[in-house]
Order: structure tokens, then sequence, then C-alpha cells
């Protein structure tokens, strides 16, 4: 009887551990809430107007050059395996330039075009900040003069942080 008592103890136990959830396994349901609200808006697109004076470097004196323009951005998240509880992600960035720089001192000098589309692959993870720096080329100069812009980028937008040649 002592035997037939531990036995059924034993079995009870055993039945009790084995119909409890696995919770090793299962994710955790705010983790999937997180994960779905956040995959829901994974594209933005958008124009940055470039309208300002900038120092001419290739000058003395402090002397300017006005910038008039625009830069269009595709901003996309790509999921390497969207499955994983914790998955694996990078930012897709294209950016189109399309941009003037005139001289206020003399205005009939033709304008320097800007005009140069790149595509970045940033990794960044939500609440992270990464600063990207493009140099874009400006077209008719004698000498070799670059547009270096700054960018803030993060999983839900895309910022120009500072410019100048």
């Amino acid at each position: 009887m002592k035997k037939f008592l531990l036995t059924l103890v034993s079995l009870f136990f055993l039945f009790t551990i084995g119909c409890q959830e696995n919770s090793l396994i299962e994710p955790l349901t705010s983790e999937v809430a997180e994960k779905e609200n956040f995959q829901e808006d994974t594209y933005l697109h958008g124009f940055i107007k470039l309208d300002g004076m900038l120092a001419d470097p290739s000058r003395p004196f402090n002397c300017c050059l006005e910038i008039r323009g625009e830069i269009e951005y595709e901003h996309r998240i790509i999921y390497l395996d969207p499955d994983q509880p914790s998955s694996q992600y990078y930012v897709s960035l294209n950016l189109a330039i399309e941009a003037e720089l005139l001289d206020p001192y003399s205005p009939t000098t033709t304008p320097w075009v800007i005009n140069e589309i790149s595509t970045d692959k940033i990794d960044v993870q939500p609440e992270q900040v990464q600063s990207l720096i493009k140099y874009f080329r400006v077209q008719g100069r004698d000498d070799t003069m670059f547009l270096v812009c700054k960018f803030i980028v993060t999983t839900d937008y895309v910022t120009l942080d500072g410019m100048w040649l």
C-alpha cells in the first residue's frame, strides 16, 4: 500500500509538471505585439528641401554660395528573418539629390549642378540613432568640390543634420 501511494503521488507530480506551459519555447505576448507594430510601417518616402547659404571653401574672405534644390529619399526596413523572435534587419536608404549652387555675387554665372543617386544599407536597431555622411560631387566646376551632407537615420525617420562644401 505504501508503494502504491508513493507511485500515485509521483504520477500526479509528473502529470502536473507535464501539463504546464513551456515559457521557454513560446514568445511573450508583449514582444510579439511590439514586433507586429514595428513591422506595420516599414517604408517612408519624402523630400528634404535645400535652401540656404554655404561657405565657399575655394574663396577667401568668407564668400558664400546659395544652394537650391531637394533630396528625395526612400527609407525602407528590410527584414532578413522576420520569423525570429528578435528579427534582424537593416535600413535601406535611397537618396536622389537635384540641386544648384549659385554665386550670389555674380548672378550671370551659370549655376553648378548637383545631381546624384545613392543607395546605402544601414544597421539600425529600434531607439538607436545612426549618422550617415554622404559626398555629392558638384558638376561644372574646374576644381573638385563636394557637397557634404550629414543625415540622422533611425528606424522611424531620416533627417538632414547639416551640410557644407
